[in-house]
């Protein structure tokens, strides 16, 4: 899984995480990769600064160095795998996570998932904050779950009329997915949801309406299936025909609405990992994730790798 080189890993304060050092390792000795662990500390409160004989700045520099020196008593022990750099800031955390992206260029960021337990739902305000906002791929690993994965899942937009940009973005999304299957040695499913548009007006001119409309319906089905069986070939050239073959990964035409019948399948199939874009409108910032992606990722419950399309601006920016 020759791909990312140069990984920045979120440290949660008072946390060892030890599944989320492990991936970090597994692609920097893989990819000859780079890892800088980045732990951002909330800031002192009045009471913290409270100190005659101590200025703010003083104080705050000694706070960041009691972590910064922890992080590095716990990763000395494996600077002979990988280079790892560690930093300690005090901000935001999805603000100084997307502000290092921004500085260092890094190509993958790695977080264990927050879990808001309360409402049942694995992602909490940081990391859908990052998921909207952060411009590199986003891998949300699922707390206290080893990323061995046995089951893999990826979404697809797929149609006839197939833009530059969501073509680029379902290549990134299978080559990764594959990337992942053939590592772990885990089933590959490669999903795509279709509705068919309202046949409208035309309908009421028709003698047989129910066959008209049956007709319809059949005809934007093979018009996706067609679609499908054109995707299938791109794949086996993005990746190769013998990782297609070793993946053999499984196809579904679902249909029904989205947001609702791709959260339920993926439900029902229970992967380790999905793989998927969160899709928006590029070069624009603000506009940060699509509404199907926003809903699918609050209805699931395992690890996330997502990724945004080629192009897209975050609206963080260095100063602020």
């Amino acid at each position: 899984m020759k791909r990312f080189k140069n990984i920045l890993l979120v440290a949660q304060p008072m946390s060892e995480q030890p599944y989320a050092f492990d991936a970090a390792l597994m692609l920097a000795e893989q990819n000859s990769a780079e890892i800088t662990l980045l732990l951002v500390l909330p800031p002192l409160n009045a009471f913290h600064l409270i100190k005659k004989d101590r200025s703010q700045a003083e104080i705050e520099q000694d706070y960041v160095q009691y972590h910064l020196n922890q992080l590095l008593d716990k990763t000395a022990k494996y600077q002979q795998q990988a280079v790892i750099r560690c930093k300690v800031v005090i901000g935001t955390e999805f603000i100084e996570v997307i502000r290092s992206v921004l500085r260092n260029q890094h190509d993958l960021v790695i977080k264990t998932a927050e879990q808001v337990s309360w409402i049942q739902r694995l992602f909490g305000s940081t990391d859908m904050h990052l998921l909207r906002k952060c411009p590199c791929p986003l891998w949300l690993l699922k707390p206290d779950v080893a990323p061995n994965y046995q089951k893999i899942v990826t979404s697809i937009d797929i149609h006839q009329a197939q833009s530059p940009t969501n073509t680029s973005l379902n290549q990134q999304l299978v080559e990764l997915a594959s990337a992942f299957s053939i590592h772990n040695s885990a089933e590959l499913y490669v999903l795509h949801a279709w509705q068919p548009e309202p046949a409208g007006m035309v309908l009421m001119w028709c003698e047989d309406p129910d066959r008209a409309l049956a007709e319809f319906e059949q005809s934007v089905y093979q018009s996706h299936l067609n679609a499908m069986a054109a995707f299938k070939l791109n794949m086996a050239q993005w990746i190769g025909q013998q990782s297609y073959d070793y993946c053999n990964p499984k196809f579904e035409l679902l249909r029904g609405d989205a947001t609702q019948i791709l959260a339920k399948r993926i439900q029902e199939l229970n992967p380790g990992l999905v793989i998927m874009g969160t899709v928006a409108r590029t070069g624009i910032a603000g506009l940060l994730i699509g509404n199907t992606a926003e809903a699918i990722l609050e209805q699931l419950n395992c690890s996330v790798l997502a990724i945004k399309p080629k192009g897209f601006v975050t609206p963080i920016t260095l100063e602020g």
